[in-house]
């Protein structure tokens, strides 16, 4: 019965994940979400055949039916990643369905913000805000059973954004907007204030080490990009030149935070009692 439950939650997960893909690619464009998926290279518009999670591009070779473009190898890892995250819910959570679907927003929310961050440098309030609301409601019902009790959902909140508006107000924004600070109060209220600090420590040294490596192997290329000012009470300008998601920013090498912060999220949201059994001695 769980291999049935197991592959029931892996189809579930390619099929979101390709939905998600399509969130992805029309939300920072500001495109409608309704409408037939279409090539970005020649226009064609794609058919069911063509939309099959997972094995489409494997078939396809990453390739465009019609003009034989290449196709981002991001549309197979976010489908990849839904199916891993399906299926560890499934395993954390057992078939809880409140509990599951508010493990599913998070999860979601999470790899949009990983792949949407790491491209455009923004992290959407249409994204990280309900996330923040499912979090809300979560720790006011307790649907989470390993989840935090309000009080402590709230002192999370609080010590989440306060830290990353803090540091938004030292760097003067580089590399950091009220995008993360949303992204902070969403994880401090689904988190806690305690399970909150690990999670930061793991996406901080997982930027420290990504970052590190860029600057080491393309420090030329890093070094010919032009740097972008950014005043904090004017509106950010578009970002254009950058080296695998680094850029320059107000004199300084910066780097999307989002993607970083998941990783750490969602490490703990799952592995959180054994970390902190671990951090704690």
């Amino acid at each position: 019965m769980q291999t049935y439950y197991i592959t029931f939650f892996a189809a579930a997960g390619a099929v979101w994940g390709s939905f998600c893909n399509m969130l992805i690619h029309r939300i920072p464009a500001g495109k409608p979400l309704s409408g037939r998926s279409r090539c970005p290279d020649c226009g064609s518009q794609l058919s069911a055949a063509d939309l099959i999670p997972l094995l489409s591009y494997i078939v396809l070779l990453g390739r465009c039916r019609h003009c034989r473009g290449k196709v981002a190898p991001r549309y197979f890892a976010v489908e990849a990643a839904m199916v891993v995250l399906f299926v560890a819910t499934y395993l954390h959570l057992g078939l809880d369905l409140a509990a599951v679907a508010v493990y599913l927003a998070y999860g979601t929310c999470c790899v949009l913000v990983a792949f949407i961050d790491f491209r455009h440098t923004i992290i959407p309030n249409v994204v990280v805000l309900p996330a923040l609301g499912v979090a809300a409601l979560s720790a006011a019902l307790q649907l989470d059973p390993f989840g935090p009790a309000p009080t402590r959902a709230a002192l999370g909140a609080v010590l989440g954004a306060g830290l990353f508006f803090v540091l938004l107000l030292a760097t003067r924004g580089a590399g950091m907007g009220m995008g993360d600070v949303k992204l902070g109060a969403f994880m401090g209220t689904a988190l806690g204030p305690l399970p909150l600090v690990p999670a930061i420590l793991i996406g901080s040294v997982a930027a420290l080490l990504f970052s590190g490596a860029v600057m080491l192997l393309f420090n030329r290329d890093l070094r010919r990009i032009e740097g972008v000012r950014i005043d904090l009470d004017s509106e950010e300008p578009e970002i254009t030149q950058r080296i695998l998601g680094m850029t320059i920013i107000n004199g300084r090498p910066a780097v999307p935070f989002g993607p970083f912060l998941s990783f750490g999220f969602l490490l703990v949201l799952f592995w959180g009692d054994e970390i902190l059994s671990w951090w704690l001695g």
